[in-house]
């Protein structure tokens, strides 16, 4: 006998393990795993007992650990799991007839004053690291950093909520930020694309949904970024142009930033070209749910035409509604 193909949605809240008792009501389950912001879930259920409602209404901050469970979904007797992290109830929705409840939830934990608390704050002679950690903590984050050590005579947050200003401050670096299972994550975007491809995903396989790429115009495509500063030793504006590879023409950036001395100028010029440049080829593909298809990882694109080649998976979403099909949106890896 066959076994059936099953994806479940396993749900805890607040430390009780629900799967079971919400299943004759759980209608979808999404998780959507971003780059540069919060992971989130939504839970929709039907609720004609009126019991979410009522005596089982969620309250805004209660926590909700979730996971996909897939069952002889590769093959009969395989397992696998997709751990989507510990999330926060941000939101409470229900609508009807039929009456039905939907729960909000965010990554991001709620902190005394609330996470969009704009605050002012400086730091001095120290690197990124700690500053990031100081931030990860005001969030009520933990830091996971797997970049370079960089290292500021001064930075300044102004008036900035915690989150935007890490994902400010680690942009400019060519670093890419999430926040997932309670923590700050830190990146190098350029170390992660040069990573092996999780799977080749090729147009006419069975699990391949649908697809959608893109190419922006040629004349968006900077080829060069000038990078003006103000070198107070020297007294004297320095000027630095970058010269983008395999980019022979497009317009000129022009950037005035404050820098250090050439060498920081040279760094951000390149980091400005690749934050500006990134995104000229992307797609999105839906595909029969796969629990490798997540936020930070590569995949080839495989008889695309002009679209082939490998791409970063810059944020994915999982849906379990009776099935369970997951969206990736991608990007084109640069090589600088």
């Amino acid at each position: 006998m066959t076994n059936t193909r099953r994806a479940i949605a396993n749900i805890s809240y607040m430390g009780v393990n629900i799967t079971q008792d919400i299943a004759p009501y759980l209608k979808s389950f999404t998780f959507n795993d971003n780059e540069g912001e919060s992971d989130d879930i939504s839970i929709d259920l039907e609720d004609r007992e009126r019991k979410w409602q009522g005596p089982w209404l969620p309250q805004k901050g209660d926590k909700i650990s979730a996971s996909i469970e897939l069952r002889n979904w590769y093959k009969e007797g395989a397992t696998a799991k997709l751990n989507c992290g510990t999330f926060f109830v941000d939101e409470v929705s229900f609508k009807g007839p039929p009456d039905s409840v939907s729960i909000k939830a965010l990554s991001v934990p709620f902190t005394k004053g609330g996470k969009d608390t704009k605050k002012t704050k400086a730091w001095e002679n120290t690197t990124l690291q700690n500053i990031l950690t100081d931030v990860a903590k005001e969030a009520g984050l933990k830091l996971v950093y797997d970049a370079p050590t960089f290292l500021y005579d001064r930075v300044e947050q102004d008036k900035k909520t915690p989150l935007a200003f890490a994902k400010s401050i680690a942009k400019r670096e060519g670093l890419a930020t999430k926040v997932t299972k309670e923590q700050l994550v830190v990146y190098d975007e350029l170390q992660y694309e040069k990573k092996v491809e999780v799977r080749t995903i090729t147009r006419g396989e069975s699990d391949v949904i649908s697809y959608d790429f893109k190419v922006t115009a040629a004349e968006e495509q900077y080829s060069k970024v000038e990078l003006s500063y103000f070198d107070s030793k020297t007294k004297k504006n320095i000027k630095y142009t970058y010269n983008v590879p395999g980019v022979k023409d497009g317009p000129t950036l022009k950037v005035n930033k404050r820098a250090k001395n050439i060498d920081e100028a040279k760094r951000w010029a390149q980091k400005e070209a690749r934050n500006k440049n990134k995104g000229s080829k992307s797609g999105k593909i839906t595909l029969m749910g796969h629990e490798k298809m997540v936020q930070g990882v590569t995949v080839n694109i495989k008889n695309f035409g002009a679209f082939d080649g490998k791409y970063f998976i810059e944020s994915s979403s999982h849906n379990v509604t009776g099935g369970y099909t997951t969206n990736i949106n991608l990007r084109e890896v640069l090589s600088y």
